[in-house]
């Protein structure tokens, strides 16, 4: 019987900012509690904003910040407050809404997807267990 193992299912959020900041360290799986607000969040922000970003899904907060490209620049400095808080929420605080936006919006936008990608929809990995197969059942002539 093939066995379950949480330890090896999913690898660790490991992250580093080097060599924008010293930031560096393992983020806690987030909670389905977190996991709910920080959806809830990014909902409340892109409602906050629909007249600026109208296109913007806010079921997909990668394609929120991808949104405001398009925006004012003081508007992006304040949604991107925002979504970093977001963030950092989700992490437990580590790393922090400072420690993310210290980073070159490019590599945040890569952190951000790369954080939604794995908390959202994480590939399972070896040991999360593997069905049995055994011989097809032969027909017997009779």
């Amino acid at each position: 019987m093939p066995a379950f193992s949480a330890e090896s299912v999913v690898e660790a959020l490991d992250f580093s900012f080097k060599p924008y900041t010293d930031a560096a360290g393992t983020i806690r799986e987030p909670t389905d509690k977190q996991i709910a607000s920080f959806l809830t969040g990014v909902k409340k922000v892109v409602k906050e904003s629909e007249d600026k970003l109208p296109h913007a899904d806010p079921a997909d907060p990668a394609a929120v910040v991808e949104a405001m490209a398009d925006l004012d620049p003081e508007d992006v400095v304040s949604l991107m407050g925002k979504m970093a808080a977001l963030y950092a929420s989700l992490c437990s605080g580590d790393p922090s809404k400072a420690q993310i936006l210290a980073l070159p919006m490019r590599v945040r936008q890569q952190f951000y997807n790369w954080l939604q990608q794995e908390v959202m929809s994480p590939e399972v990995g070896p040991g999360a267990g593997r069905a049995r197969t055994g011989s097809p059942l032969r027909a017997v002539a009779g």
